[in-house]
């Protein structure tokens, strides 16, 4: 399906759909109202297990990624509840402070072959196979946005005493999130080891998750289309940017952030953003109304 493109452009376009799959997973915490920094120490969980059960225990394709998948999930769901009883900065630090444990835990264990990482890994995944993940997240994410846990979410996230009060269960809501949002990054990682069959831990740094939060803070909160067009977008962007050189790319790249941001702090999603064009646009189109002369006053002699 996708022959026609050059290797570069394969090869962009499937580090964007993998991409897409990271900024799902911080969608889904973020949605609830807890930032959550520990994407890329699940993606880590996905893609060594996925490496192994491939390389060492010669399990199949589909196999392994669907274990690497639930082990990430897993793993999220046991450290759900002590990172959960943070709140604020401490929570997003406590989180990544779960990522660094797991990455650190990686690069020392022999099991992993240490700082030397995993190669030979099957080359098992193709573009069709990364678009299906997308299509069954999206569709996913959808049934979740419109439904009573998708707007128990959006309460949580709004105010945690209302939700309490309305009968939600808050940490429900939140572990749910949390761990579905692991299993997707674990998802990506798994993925991500099978398309550059070599994996290292230095590929689990800051820098991806800066981008990847980037492009979820731009986006918003209001819907899950949002940070996706967005990261689509901006990675395109970036891809347009190359022939000006790495500082320039990233400083028009920054600029333009820095701007929709303060156009939008609450994201592109927000749909009091457009509420708000839309009024401007009807006053500015709408007629000035007419202003009667006074009539002219009448003298007697």
């Amino acid at each position: 399906m996708f022959d026609w493109l050059d290797p570069l452009q394969h090869f962009q376009l499937d580090t964007a759909l993998i991409l897409t799959l990271l900024v799902a997973s911080v969608h889904v915490t973020f949605r609830v109202g807890i930032m959550s920094l520990a994407p890329m120490g699940f993606a880590a969980v996905g893609g060594y297990t996925a490496a192994l059960l491939a390389t060492e225990a010669e399990l199949p394709f589909v196999a392994g990624v669907a274990v690497a998948t639930l082990l990430a999930g897993g793993i999220g769901a046991l450290f759900a509840p002590p990172v959960l009883r943070l709140r604020g900065i401490y929570m997003a630090l406590g989180s990544l402070a779960l990522a660094q444990a797991i990455v650190v835990l990686i690069r020392i264990s022999d099991v992993t072959n240490g700082p030397n990482g995993i190669a030979g890994i099957p080359l098992e995944v193709k573009t069709e196979y990364l678009v299906l993940a997308l299509i069954v997240t999206f569709v996913v994410l959808e049934l979740g946005h419109r439904s009573h846990f998708g707007r128990a979410a959006k309460a949580v996230r709004l105010d945690e005493r209302t939700a309490e009060g309305l009968g939600i269960n808050v940490f429900r809501v939140r572990f749910v999130s949390f761990t579905v949002a692991a299993a997707l990054a674990g998802l990506a990682g798994a993925l991500e080891a099978h398309r550059t069959s070599v994996i290292s831990p230095d590929q689990y740094g800051f820098a991806t998750l800066v981008i990847v939060f980037t492009y979820v803070l731009v986006g918003g909160n209001g819907h899950w289309a949002g940070p996706v067009l967005v990261t689509w977008g901006l990675t395109i962007m970036r891809d347009m940017l190359e022939f000006a050189g790495s500082n320039w790319e990233d400083i028009i790249y920054g600029v333009l952030l820095v701007l929709v941001l303060l156009v939008a702090p609450n994201g592109l999603s927000d749909r009091s953003l457009y509420r708000g064009i839309r009024r401007r646009l009807r006053e500015r189109n709408r007629p000035a109304p007419e202003i009667d002369e006074p009539a002219e006053k009448v003298t007697t002699p």
